[in-house]
C-alpha cells in the first residue's frame, strides 16, 4: 500500500509541478511583454520566480552535487521534494512580500504566490480524483498535502493575504476582489488538507482533539475574513 501510494503521490506532485511550470512561463512572457512598453514599470514581476529561487537555493546548499546547477533547474528536477516550496512559504515569505514595498506591490506578489499555490495543489488533487482507482485503500492514509509543512506554508500565505486585505485604502476594488478569489482558493486547499488528516487520524483511532481545534479556529478566521471582505466588495 505504502509503495503504491508513493508512486501515485509522485504523479500528483509531477502534475502540480507541470502546472506550476506553465504558470511560471506565462508570467515570464507577460512581464517581458510589459517591459517592452515604455510607460509600464512593473517591479512586481517575479514573486513566484523569487520563491522558486529560494527553494532551489535551499536544495543546492544541502546537496554538493547540485552546486553548479541553476536554482530553477534544481527546483523543477526535485518533484518529490515539492514540500520545500511550502517550507519556504512558512519561513521566507517576508523576503518576497516585504513591508518596505508599496501595498499594491505587496498585493500583486501575494496574488501571484496564492495563484501558484492553488494551481499546484488543485492540479495534484485533480490527478488524485482522476486516478482514484489506482490508489491503495484510503483508510488511515496521510497524504502529502495534509502534512504539517504544507498546511503551515498555506496558512502563512493566507494570513499574509488577510492582513493585506484588511489594510484600508491599500488598493482598488478589482485588485481586492482578485485577491479575495485567491484567498478563497487557499481556504479550500488548506481545509481540504485538514479534513484529510482529521479523517486519517480518526480512522487510525489516534487522538485528534488538538488538530480539530486548530482546524476550527483557522476555518473560522478564514471564512470570517472572506465574509467581511465580500461585504466590503459589494458595498
Amino acid at each position: 500500500g505504502a509503495a503504491m501510494l508513493s508512486v501515485m503521490e509522485h504523479g500528483e506532485k509531477l502534475s502540480g509541478m507541470i502546472h506550476l511550470r506553465e504558470l511560471q512561463n506565462a508570467l515570464s512572457q507577460q512581464s517581458s511583454s510589459t517591459r517592452l512598453s515604455p510607460q509600464s514599470k512593473t517591479p512586481t514581476a517575479g514573486a513566484l520566480w523569487i520563491l522558486i529561487q529560494l527553494v532551489g537555493e535551499k536544495a543546492r546548499r544541502n546537496t554538493v552535487l547540485l552546486m553548479d546547477r541553476d536554482n530553477a533547474e534544481v527546483f523543477y528536477s526535485r518533484v518529490s521534494d515539492i514540500e520545500d516550496l511550502f517550507y519556504c512559504l512558512s519561513h521566507q515569505l517576508r523576503y518576497i512580500i516585504t513591508g518596505e514595498e508599496h501595498p499594491s506591490v505587496q498585493m500583486q506578489r501575494a496574488l501571484e504566490l496564492s495563484n501558484a499555490c492553488v494551481t499546484l495543489v488543485q492540479a495534484a488533487l485533480h490527478y488524485r480524483a482522476e486516478y482514484k482507482d489506482w490508489y491503495p485503500s484510503p483508510e488511515g492514509l496521510i497524504t502529502w498535502n495534509s502534512q504539517p509543512v504544507v498546511r503551515s506554508g498555506i496558512w502563512n500565505l493566507a494570513s499574509s493575504v488577510m492582513e493585506l486585505l484588511r489594510e484600508p485604502g491599500s488598493a482598488g476594488m478589482p485588485m481586492k476582489s482578485n485577491l479575495w478569489s485567491q484567498l478563497e482558493g487557499l481556504t479550500d486547499i488548506l481545509l481540504e488538507g485538514y479534513i484529510g488528516l482529521l479523517t486519517a487520524k480518526f480512522e487510525r483511532g489516534e487522538d485528534h482533539g488538538v488538530l480539530a481545534q486548530e482546524y476550527c479556529e483557522r476555518r473560522d478566521e478564514l471564512l470570517g475574513s472572506l465574509y467581511d471582505l465580500a461585504k466590503q466588495i459589494i458595498e
